[in-house]
């Protein structure tokens, strides 16, 4: 199956990490993708999903406040947290050939 193949079946407000042999080339949401120089005729390799969790932080400015990502928790560390204090992301991850 080829990338273009495989987001026709995605969702746009999915979040999205493409990977090949060199590294991460976008994380983003799938809607985004479009606006990237990856190349969608490419073969994919492996497709699963990939998750981020993070401290929630509260930031002010002014009278505004907001949540914000704060340090990445390791999976292991996860139990040391409240459930309330974590925001975690899910991604569909993408390894592509070559």
């Amino acid at each position: 199956m080829i990338l273009e193949e495989f987001m026709k079946g995605a969702v746009p407000s999915d979040r999205l990490i493409v990977e090949d042999n060199t590294g991460e080339l976008y994380r983003g949401f799938v809607a985004c993708l479009g606006y990237t120089q990856i190349d969608r005729s490419r073969e994919v390799k492996r497709h699963g999903l990939s998750t981020d969790i993070h401290r929630k932080e509260l930031k002010r400015v002014g009278a505004a406040e907001y949540m914000t990502a704060g340090e990445e928790v390791p999976v292991e560390s996860i139990s040391e947290f409240s459930f309330s204090d974590l925001a975690m992301e899910i991604y569909t991850k993408v390894v592509l050939e070559g």
